[in-house]
């Protein structure tokens, strides 16, 4: 797993606290994304690498979930971090930055070797980008096979709160889409195609951005952390937002690997093509919080994302039409 690292440094005295920890030599801070928890690759002896994630004890839960749901992948055969412990401590320290004395919880997963997929991809000749994209759907497919999480509520339910709570939240962000009315009209009209969807295990966040091509060539998942349960089909809005524009071969191969590996869907467009308009129409209301230049940043995506497609009045993508 390719990062910004901060220079090596001993194992702080609060992780101490972990299990196993006794064995570990240095501790270097991953300084990249936009993840809550605090990561560090862990060397320990014998010269073997582990990503330990910490959060606060009151995320517990949820990161116990995510936890098994990084297992559930791994048991697919799909490349990708293993899991290796979980627990609850408290630290013993008052190290500057360290947690305290309060308690918290820590996930620790096997190390990835490699360079950012998104990084990589552009570069690629296009037959080898489309053989990493081909995999990465296959895989994806795979993971939508997985159950959803206990209590997961259908994904009519979970879409129509989501689009009051947006619509009342954009009125309130200061920011107004040019074709926001007929933008809205279109979601609509495609929120009765929800009604006969189920939901199942979901990535999250499937991109290039979460992806690592290793020394031997090999594609890998490394990042679980917006995983769940919901519709598996929203996992492809990342496709049109962010995988498309970092290499058309791979997501065109992603594409074709998740149809190839499973039943063709009739409603499989039209869904992903939903999500799609929600982001168009939402996705400032993430930006805003950060300032420019992701507000600049967001409402060009939004424009792109209407531009492919054509306003919505069509459920594919202009790049995708031959895909």
């Amino acid at each position: 797993m390719n990062g910004s690292f901060s220079k090596q440094t001993p194992i702080p005295r609060w992780m101490e606290a972990i299990p196993g920890s006794d064995t570990w030599i240095s501790a270097e801070l991953i300084d990249k994304g936009w993840s809550a928890d605090r990561k560090y690759r862990i060397g320990a002896t014998g010269g073997a690498s582990m990503l330990l994630r910490v959060s606060e004890a009151s995320l517990a839960e949820s990161k116990r979930a995510e936890y098994i749901r990084v297992g559930q992948a791994a048991s697919l055969g799909i490349p990708s971090s293993r899991p290796i412990d979980f627990g609850i401590c408290r630290a013993d320290s008052t190290e500057t930055n360290d947690p305290g004395s309060a308690p918290f919880v820590y996930s620790l997963l096997s190390w990835i070797e490699g360079e950012d997929a998104q990084d990589l991809l552009p570069d690629l000749p296009a037959e080898e980008a489309y053989g990493h994209g081909h995999s990465a759907g296959i895989w994806l497919r795979r993971m939508h096979g997985l159950p959803a999480p206990v209590r997961t509520e259908p994904p009519a339910v979970t879409l129509r709160r989501e689009l009051e709570r947006k619509r009342a939240a954009y009125e309130e962000c200061g920011y107004r889409l040019p074709a926001r009315q007929r933008l809205l009209s279109q979601i609509e009209a495609r929120l009765p195609i929800l009604d006969r969807a189920l939901p199942s295990f979901r990535q999250g966040d499937y991109h290039p951005g979460n992806m690592i091509i290793g020394p031997d060539g090999q594609l890998n998942i490394i990042d679980f952390n917006r995983s769940g349960g919901g519709d598996p089909y929203r996992d492809f809005n990342r496709l049109e937002t962010f995988t498309s524009r970092i290499s058309l071969p791979f997501a065109q191969g992603q594409l074709d690997g998740y149809r190839e590996s499973g039943p063709h869907d009739p409603d499989f467009w039209r869904r992903i093509s939903l999500y799609c308009a929600m982001e168009c129409m939402f996705a400032i209301l993430w930006a805003v919080p950060f300032g420019e230049p992701e507000i600049t940043d967001t409402l060009e995506r939004s424009e792109r994302i209407w531009t492919d497609f054509s306003g919505f009045e069509q459920d594919v993508p202009l790049w995708a039409d031959k895909a």
